[in-house]
């Protein structure tokens, strides 16, 4: 009956469906799956779940057990609920693993990770695509000294991109950071890398410890300068659609921070400001949370959480459709806290207390017609080298 359907009441009909759904709707015949693949279809399917998410929230969270070992990397979806509901336990599609292995972010339900290679993942609908390195950042910049990667979507373009940010090391008297970093971006639609000529500003990012958020548009960063007194932070962010750079100036109490110390979030809705470390000249530990309520306009900064240091809390993670803040303890528990009387309940979630992510999830179709459909879901040890060498568990 189905079958007899116009297409046009097909596609309102499938955007009503799960990606998991679909990708069973797409073998059930050629006309079928041409409508699901369409690339119209997948970004309104996508567009749908994104306004339409109401008390069905997805949280993703990543943590690791321990450290120096790819088997302590989980990844789980959970409901926004009371516990923290179990959705769906995730499997990493590889284990192209190494120290520095890093989540770069989460965009409209693709993850992008970084180990000694660069992977799209999306788990949604198990598929996966690795990026390839840019093949001439060595013979034309020389060597780079760090850089630092932001993971997002144009949706004037309709397309994901990834912007790398590399610093090469300056000849004395100069230092990497005096320098302009140079700058690449890779699209999804064309699967390739092409340099951004337009010059960076000359702000320096934590050589393995960065991170990055993407919102209104735009990869945020924290960066820096140096001077007498020490450190002069700001946030730096790329405008995935003019493909340009700007900055947000900090509240003053963050401008002279420590860089590790500072890390950028979305909370609730706002770029946010996360202040975390141990002070060892005060012999304190400071755990805060600043909040920028109109974006763009500096002036808006506000303090929404100072956690005292006797409640062993560290980080904070995101903020739950109840008003509680997710955070992260001490002793490597993710935990709920009501700012409004600081009562701490923990949820049974452990891992290493620096290793947690968290972020809103929506399932869609990205990497439906370029990525590769993970048929083992993780591969062992041996399989790496097989993997790069025949497509045998891949279709």
């Amino acid at each position: 009956m189905l079958d007899s359907l116009p297409p046009e009441v097909l596609f309102y009909i499938f955007l009503k469906l799960s990606s998991k759904t679909l990708i069973l709707c797409s073998c059930v015949s050629k006309p079928w799956r041409s409508l699901i693949t369409d690339p119209v279809f997948v970004l309104s399917h996508l567009n749908q779940f994104n306004t339409n998410r109401g008390g069905d929230r997805l949280l993703l969270l990543r943590r690791c057990y321990g450290t120096g070992s790819k088997n302590g990397e989980r990844y789980s979806l959970h409901f926004d609920t009371e516990t923290l509901g179990i959705y769906k336990e995730l499997k990493l599609p590889y284990v192209n693993w190494n120290e520095n292995f890093k989540l770069v972010g989460s965009c409209n339900g693709l993850l992008c990770l970084l180990g000694l290679d660069i992977f799209l993942w999306n788990p949604s609908i198990q598929r996966f695509l690795a990026v390839p390195w840019p093949s001439d950042i060595f013979t034309v910049y020389g060597t780079p000294y760090k850089y630092a990667l932001g993971f997002g979507f144009d949706s004037r373009a309709s397309d994901f991109k990834l912007v790398r940010l590399v610093y090469i090391e300056g000849e004395s008297p100069l230092y990497d950071y005096e320098l302009p970093p140079k700058v690449e971006l890779y699209q999804l639609s064309t699967r390739s890398w092409r340099q951004i000529i337009d010059p960076a500003p000359c702000y320096e990012i934590l050589k393995s410890q960065w991170t990055q958020i993407f919102m209104n548009e735009a990869v945020h960063w924290i960066a820096f300068t140096r001077n007498r007194r020490g450190f002069r932070c700001v946030i730096l962010r790329f405008h995935m659609d003019s493909e340009s750079f700007s900055t947000i100036a900090l509240p003053h109490g963050l401008v002279n921070e420590f860089p590790q110390n500072l890390k950028v979030a979305v909370l609730g809705g706002s770029l946010s400001v996360l202040q975390c470390g141990w002070y060892p000249f005060g012999n304190r530990y400071v755990s805060s949370v600043w909040m920028l309520r109109k974006y763009d306009v500096p002036e808006s900064w506000t303090k929404i959480l100072s956690v005292d240091p006797s409640q062993g809390l560290g980080m904070a993670l995101g903020c739950r459709e109840n008003g509680e803040m997710l955070m992260t303890s001490r002793n490597g528990e993710l935990v709920s806290y009501k700012p409004e009387n600081q009562i701490v309940k923990g949820l049974g979630i452990r891992g290493a207390h620096d290793s947690f992510f968290l972020d809103t999830f929506v399932e869609s179709l990205a990497l439906l017609n370029q990525g590769k459909r993970i048929v083992k879901e993780v591969l062992e040890d041996d399989d790496w080298d097989e993997y790069h060498g025949t497509s045998a568990t891949l279709n």
